[in-house]
């Protein structure tokens, strides 16, 4: 991956049981891309292994740091493919 991980998601992806290979899925192939700042761009995807919820990782692109992750239960609804 070549991204770091944040403490903060560290600590998200062992307490959640999110596994690194869904993150790098979802940073080299994203449904769906949001740009909110320079230093913020939200990534999204759909994660069949884990009953096709959509996974959220916010990064941090000039740092390449991934700022946390989790399963984002509105983007669901709005369509994450």
């Amino acid at each position: 991956m070549n991204y770091r991980l944040s403490a903060h998601a560290q600590d998200v992806i062992n307490h959640r049981g999110i596994a690194l290979q869904w993150i790098e899925t979802v940073l080299s192939s994203p449904s769906l891309t949001v740009e909110k700042c320079e230093s913020e761009v939200h990534y999204f995807g759909t994660i069949e292994a884990y009953g096709n919820r959509c996974l959220k990782v916010v990064v941090n692109p000039e740092k390449r740091l991934v700022i946390t992750v989790y399963f984002d239960r509105q983007m669901r609804k709005k369509g994450c493919k």
